[in-house]
């Protein structure tokens, strides 16, 4: 596969240059950005930015900074180093800093933070809720399937297992999947599906509306591919590929957006696990997108136009992991 091939080494570039712009913000205290003014906004995912790409020097000691000042003894990451941005998505971001502090081999991290990671996983419904305190806070596709990630690189294939049923779940109460895509589950209540119209792209992906969180659909995917690897059912791929179909019915403005990354991870990883050409396709569209969408920094900016420091280590951080997981899927069938 020649495309394949160019486009692999063309990913791979893009990672190098991505992280070295990183570096450049790493502090000598092996902190990422300024976390004392910005919280874990610019360090969250780096620990595994770090890892993806090759880079152990600095991932240990930003894993040794975070063990010192911010993990706290029951497992959590938590106190004004961290601060309150993220506190609407705590398991995405707890789940993100498990699994690079895993993929680094820093146990003495993840080992506790998995265990706290666990809390916030609903008993009966399976997925990770997006608040710490509030046992009764909504489960949403986000949270949940990041979760599921750290449940999959740590070794909790049951718990991991808990999360595709709480994502079947999902899929099995949507009305009508071919043009919105609900994400929002309320324990006791179920999928949301009624809401404020000025909150909708809090709630769902629609086909006809810019601006979505296309990312939702794409991180189900990816969890969901590698579910399908842990545990040989196939049907769990089969239920990343429902979950993706929107993403081909949406506008075409989403490969001008940074939400369309976790797309092409979603769309590598299922190519990787099933080797449907479809898949293979939307992973090099998103992949070229990716690209162009890159900045002479070497960095990644957000979309919608507001830019500083912090969210742009934060987006390169994460368009890193996602070049490295893209690159894993292709090659696997390249």
């Amino acid at each position: 596969m020649a495309v394949a091939s160019s486009l692999i080494n063309d990913l791979m570039r893009a990672r190098e240059r991505g992280i070295e712009y990183v570096i450049q913000h790493q502090r000598g205290d092996g902190a990422v950005g300024e976390p004392e003014r910005d919280g874990a906004g610019p360090y969250y995912k780096a620990l595994w930015a770090f890892a993806a790409a090759g880079r152990g020097e600095q991932g240990n000691r930003l894993a040794t900074w975070l063990a010192q000042d911010v993990l706290t003894e029951e497992g959590d990451f938590a106190g004004d180093l961290r601060g309150h941005a993220l506190d609407s998505a705590y398991s995405y971001a707890n789940a993100w800093l498990t699994v690079g502090a895993h993929k680094l081999g820093r146990f003495d991290v993840s080992r506790r933070a998995m265990e706290f990671l666990l809390l916030l996983q609903h008993a009966e419904d399976g997925g990770f809720r997006i608040k710490r305190d509030d046992e009764g806070a909504p489960q949403d596709v986000l949270c949940s399937s990041q979760g599921g990630n750290a449940c999959l690189f740590t070794g909790r294939i049951a718990e991991a297992k808990n999360v595709g049923r709480f994502l079947r779940t999902v899929w099995d109460a949507q009305p009508n999947p071919e043009t919105e895509l609900f994400f929002v589950y309320k324990p006791g209540q179920g999928l949301r599906t009624e809401f404020a119209e000025e909150r909708q792209r809090l709630h769902s992906i629609r086909v006809d509306t810019p601006r979505q969180a296309y990312f939702n659909a794409g991180i189900a995917a990816a969890f969901l591919a590698r579910l399908t690897m842990a545990t040989g059912d196939r049907s769990w791929a089969e239920l990343g590929r429902k979950y993706l179909d929107i993403t081909f019915n949406v506008l075409d403005e989403m490969y001008a957006t940074a939400q369309v990354g976790k797309v092409g991870w979603g769309a590598a990883l299922l190519f990787g696990v099933t080797g449907e050409p479809k898949m293979l396709q939307l992973a090099e569209r998103v992949g070229g997108a990716m690209l162009q969408q890159q900045t002479d920094t070497g960095g990644w900016d957000n979309t919608g136009g507001y830019v500083n420091d912090a969210v742009r280590i934060e987006v390169t951080c994460e368009f890193i992991v996602l070049l490295d997981e893209m690159i894993a899927g292709i090659a696997a069938r390249a």
